[in-house]
């Protein structure tokens, strides 16, 4: 009888299990519109973050920065410039970072402003340009069942 566990499988099974798992599309239900289910989705990040499972702690994350959340907008800065998950991106870390602080986030200016030391001028302005476009694009999948079909 074989062994089914994670500690059975050799590794190259774990990581396309892993990677099965994140790239799966999202079947489940209604998309997290309240507050109480993103909450549940950012919380399930932090799970797995505490249990030192960066890419699936980065896959919840991400839907629920996707989904407006500054919290884990700057979870998901944090993310890309420590390469926690993600790959290591100062640039993708600024427009995470400059997503959250845009809407009041403390912890992102704040990090945001540590940043700068680290990217240079342009790039930054790439960053939040591409934040702006990423905006509208979270906003418009936010707001998409208010626009009426076209005929």
């Amino acid at each position: 009888m074989s062994d089914k566990t994670p500690v059975g499988l050799d590794l190259e099974q774990q990581l396309d299990n892993v990677l099965a798992f994140i790239t799966q599309p999202d079947t489940g239900g209604e998309p997290a519109k309240s507050t109480d289910s993103v909450e549940n989705v950012l919380n399930k990040a932090l799970y797995y973050l505490k249990n030192d499972q960066p890419p699936l702690a980065a896959k919840w994350m991400r839907l629920a920065a996707m989904a407006a959340n500054q919290r884990a907008q700057f979870y998901m800065g944090l993310f890309f410039i420590k390469g926690q998950g993600v790959p290591h991106s100062v640039f993708h870390g600024a427009v995470w970072l400059t997503l959250a602080s845009s809407q009041g986030y403390e912890p992102a200016t704040a990090a945001l402003n540590d940043l700068r030391k680290h990217i240079s001028t342009r790039r930054l302005h790439d960053a939040q340009s591409y934040a702006a476009t990423l905006y509208e694009q979270i906003h418009q999948q936010q707001f998409a069942h208010l626009i009426p079909p076209r005929t």
